[in-house]
């Protein structure tokens, strides 16, 4: 039998990606139909979405169910896309919303006789058009197993299928910048003019989607450029210029169009500062840019800014994501994110993946100080991440199984080496892991000192970041219709930051954890009795504590409430309600948060 080609690899292996973007589109129909309804005209939408679409029926889980939308696209931008769409004069017309959706949206249109159900068949097509992109990325990374793993993941997962005929640009962004992804490193490999070409017309058309692109497109440039080879840096630096010529010229007459026609180059980013004031209850009368925006926040609150974009590029894309493979396997989900994490601490020590790390951490860059607002922090913006967490789940498990099939032949040597190389990479990226988790938990201390300083009442919420408050007597947070901790020794202590020396004012929301026992409490600042009361119980509302602290009783910087309550009781007599704790385990009162008055 003769030997397997290169060539023969590749083809199998585009024959494979074909055959899950056809499957991807499938379960994407599906979804369409089962959302929107079925379609009679023209012929060809006849039979997709009648015939065509019954098949998937037989490749999804059983238990998957679309919920009918009975006012489709009312209630977002969908609706509006549809409208601007509709009425589009021209590609590069200026206007709040960038031209490319518009136009598929418009094809769509016209394929399908004008019928509203187009706008679910252009945002489809962007999410299938992401499935390929996703198959190119991983093989451009790593090899064409993984691009085909990744691919496959991205086409079978739930909320991918469920968000992509809902009409929103977002699949079809997401498409953009992996395809522009997928060129850069191409260019970064092996820099030609056919790539050069690749590079600048898919970044050009990633702008054109959404403008906010460029804050990744020109990073990226810039990267090719310094991280080039030595001997290859003029020659990256010809491509680079041509690529970027190419950019500029294709999304130029947009810009243009737009500065003559509002006066503002960048109108489509712009504008939307308004909705983002909105929310932040914020005067909305006159216009700002994204970057005067950004800049009061910096000049206003640097510390609380500085920590939501942390967890904006860092922790919020990654943590709502996941969800989708419950309906398929509740098991897959930890498993395809303890992947993902592993290869993206892989990607720093592989040449492309650093780059591909670059253009994943700047295309966040414009959700990442707004998710916390509004809608901001929706599934849908951040998609395009997504796909490049599935390739790199995709490069840690390929990866991982073609190391061990290494291991098997490697000699005692190299094997040796092969892992102590291993585990110094290890080492290097927990070490990196270990201090973005410290600074993850860590940042609410200055944060909530900056806002006491500005004046503010503010809170020191239970929940999931509030150990450098509640250090020591607590038991972990427990979410209810609200989140609380019950204190579990003699005294609870909480700790805070204070600015300054002065007097302050302090709010508890406590309740004693047995509705009919006959509790009180004690509360010590630093050590000195500040207050006592004799808890009350209201099955309607957390109780309400109110004591004022002179200014001989606090420091600046550090300081501590202890809250003493008695009697205590074991929490298996407190009821059903603290069954999550150990049922000897003697327990005081029942704390929602502490609020520091100004």
């Amino acid at each position: 039998m003769p030997p397997v080609t290169p060539r023969q690899v590749r083809m199998a292996a585009r024959a494979a990606a074909l055959v899950i973007v056809l499957f991807a589109a499938l379960l994407r129909l599906d979804a369409l139909v089962g959302k929107y309804g079925t379609v009679d005209h023209p012929a060809w939408a006849r039979v997709a979405t009648h015939q065509v679409a019954s098949l998937a029926t037989h490749l999804r889980p059983p238990g998957w169910q679309w919920g009918r939308v009975d006012r489709p696209y009312v209630g977002g931008d969908p609706i509006n896309y549809l409208a601007f769409a509709r009425h589009m004069e021209s590609f590069y017309q200026a206007h709040v919303r960038e031209p490319v959706f518009l136009a598929s949206t418009r094809i769509a249109l016209w394929l399908l006789d004008g019928q509203d159900v187009a706008l679910s068949l252009a945002s489809a097509a962007g999410s299938v058009l992401l499935v390929f992109a996703t198959y190119l990325l991983g093989a451009a990374l790593w090899s064409p197993a993984a691009g085909l793993l990744a691919s496959l993941l991205l086409a079978l997962e739930y909320e991918a299928i469920n968000w992509a005929p809902d009409g929103w640009r977002d699949d079809t962004f997401a498409a953009a910048v992996v395809l522009s992804a997928w060129a850069l490193l191409r260019l970064y490999q092996r820099p030609t003019f056919w790539r050069a070409l690749a590079a600048g017309a898919m970044s050009g058309l990633a702008c054109l989607t959404r403008v906010t692109a460029v804050t990744f497109v020109l990073p990226a440039f810039a990267w090719l450029v310094a991280a080039s080879l030595a001997g290859e840096r003029k020659a990256q630096l010809r491509h680079v210029g041509l690529a970027l010529l190419i950019a500029t010229v294709l999304v130029a007459p947009y810009l243009i169009n737009c500065a003559v026609a509002t006066g503002d180059p960048l109108y489509a980013l712009n504008y939307h500062t308004t909705y983002y004031r909105f929310e932040e209850g914020q005067d909305i009368s006159q216009p700002m840019s994204a970057a005067g925006y950004l800049g009061s926040k910096l000049r206003s609150r640097p510390i609380a800014t500085v920590e939501n974009g942390f967890i904006g590029l860092f922790v919020w894309p990654f943590a709502t994501k996941w969800n989708g493979w419950d309906p398929w396997l509740p098991a897959l989900r930890p498993i395809v994110q303890a992947a993902a994490l592993t290869g993206l601490a892989v990607l720093p020590f592989v040449r492309e993946g650093r780059l591909l790390l670059v253009i994943l951490l700047t295309s966040l860059v414009p959700y990442a100080f707004t998710w916390d607002l509004g809608s901001g922090g929706s599934w849908r913006f951040t998609e395009h991440a997504y796909a490049i967490y599935l390739v790199a789940a995709a490069v840690a498990i390929v990866g991982g199984c073609a190391a061990l099939r290494g291991a098997r032949h490697a000699s005692a040597s190299s094997l040796r080496l092969a892992l102590s190389r291993a585990a110094r990479r290890a080492a290097g990226a927990a070490a990196v892991a270990v201090t973005g988790v410290a600074l993850y938990y860590w940042l609410p201390w200055p944060v909530v000192n900056e806002a006491i300083a500005a004046g503010e009442a503010t809170s020191l919420d239970t929940g999931p970041r509030d150990r450098v408050f509640y250090r020591t007597g607590w038991s972990p947070p427990h979410d209810e219709s609200i989140t609380v901790r019950v204190s579990a020794a003699a005294w609870g202590v909480v700790h805070f930051p204070l600015p300054e020396r002065r007097a302050y004012g302090l709010v508890l929301r406590l309740d004693p954890v047995v509705p009919g026992l006959r509790q009180r409490v004690t509360v010590l600042v630093n050590r000195r009795a500040v207050g006592a009361w004799a808890l009350t119980w209201n099955p309607d509302r957390v109780g309400t504590y109110r004591l004022d602290l002179p200014k001989d009783t606090v420091r600046a910087g550090g300081n501590e409430l202890a809250i003493v309550p008695e009697p205590t009781v074991v929490a298996g007599a407190a009821g059903p309600r603290f069954s999550w704790l150990a049922p000897g385990e003697r327990i005081g009162v029942r704390l929602w948060y502490v609020r520091v008055l100004p």
